[in-house]
């Protein structure tokens, strides 16, 4: 039997700073592609990214986990700052891997230096 697709739903958290990292969610498989419930069989999730629409060489965001969000390093996770980044993700359950969700399309943040802040106008001495 196969796992139901995975719906996923991207969470963007600003980035300030290299210590934080962006996190993707999704919701539980609960059923077989049949409609079967899962009932309590463990169900873990593998995550990928892709710049290829057509999930082309998948790199694996972490290890297999029964978790349904991911923490995940653009820097770590080797992905170019500008570019378009496809996720998917696959359930797992009783050593059946099920299909590729559909792809969350993302682009990649760009790490652009910030704007001069508290620009002012000073008062200057005339010179004697």
């Amino acid at each position: 039997m196969r796992a139901k697709r995975l719906a996923l739903a991207l969470l963007l958290l600003v980035v300030s700073s290299p210590a934080m990292g962006e996190i993707l969610a999704w919701n539980p498989v609960t059923t077989y592609t049949d409609g079967t419930p899962v009932g309590t069989s463990r169900v873990t999730y593998r995550v990928f990214w892709s710049e290829s629409v057509s999930l082309t060489s998948l790199t694996e965001i972490g290890t297999a986990s029964s978790d349904t969000t991911r923490k995940f390093y653009v820097a770590y996770e080797g992905m170019t700052r500008g570019a378009t980044i496809y996720f998917t993700a696959r359930a797992i359950v009783g050593g059946a891997e099920g299909v590729n969700a559909a792809p969350l399309t993302w682009t990649v943040p760009r790490r652009n230096p910030s704007a001069p802040g508290n620009i002012r106008k000073q008062q200057m001495e005339v010179p004697k």
